[in-house]
């Protein structure tokens, strides 16, 4: 039976949480994992009872990113590399095409996938503890899951290639203030604020919300694409230099 890494509640308010169940990796994302999510965040669209989707991690983190440790049976290949990430993209071309809106809120970690996955997102919403790294050229790999178009297109151009380029973190307060946080919260006021912010927009009138979402996303999703095609192209290729193989061997011995 596969594992429930990702799990929904929902409330009688109109709004669903889904929650990554892997606090023991730091909510690290894998393919089985996104199957799960991309399947739950179809059928929430066509739940009429639902007006606002959260997305959050179980535990102190929202995602450390993908899970290198993940797949070490797999026979490391571009064509599997490839499969794999067709997983990730699809949430992401998901959240961004589905009609409903989603709120990611993030405590911890969003690295890596992890700060793709909330860039996905229609909104952000960041506890003090939340810290953003953009690392993938730090493991080997070029950015993921729409992370080229996103960033650039939310902080600027020669912002976005300095926080690919270092990997260095963001916290929250500096991601506020480079505009890709919403709003930011002590720890203990995040669920709170984000579940005010829910409900305030579940009121709204849903249909005008999900025509504007659609309008403002239908350029976006045509550039998403092409990003996504040539993500599908770039990244598996790196996935099979010695200095991605290097690193993974690293972490799998715990040496990183």
């Amino acid at each position: 039976m596969m594992e429930h890494t990702v799990y929904v509640e929902k409330q009688d308010n109109g709004i669903a949480t889904l929650v990554l169940n892997k606090p023991q990796r730091r909510n690290a994302i894998d393919p089985g994992m996104m199957e799960q999510l991309a399947g739950m965040l179809e059928s929430l669209d066509q739940d009429e009872a639902v007006k606002v989707i959260i997305l959050k991690g179980k535990g102190e983190h929202f995602c450390s990113g993908g899970d290198l440790k993940a797949g070490a049976g797999t026979t490391p290949s571009i064509e599997n590399s490839r499969a794999a990430l067709k997983k990730y993209c699809r949430v992401v071309q998901i959240i961004q095409q589905m009609e409903k809106p989603v709120i990611a809120m993030v405590r911890g970690y969003a690295v890596g996938g992890g700060m793709s996955l909330a860039l996905a997102c229609d909104l952000i919403m960041a506890s003090e503890s939340a810290k953003f790294s953009s690392n993938f050229l730090r493991v080997g790999i070029v950015p993921e899951m729409g992370a080229l178009l996103f960033l650039p297109q939310t902080i600027g151009l020669y912002r976005a290639k300095e926080l690919w380029f270092t990997g260095r973190v963001v916290e929250a307060r500096e991601a506020w203030q480079m505009g890709f946080v919403n709003h930011v919260f002590p720890d203990a006021e995040i669920e709170e604020a984000t579940l005010s912010l829910a409900q305030g927009m579940a009121a709204m009138p849903s249909l005008p919300m999900k025509i504007t979402k659609r309008i403002t996303n239908s350029t976006i999703n045509q550039l998403l694409n092409a990003v996504m095609e040539a993500e599908l192209q770039s990244s598996p290729f790196c996935a099979q230099t010695e200095e991605h193989k290097a690193y993974k061997a690293a972490l799998r011995s715990n040496k990183k």
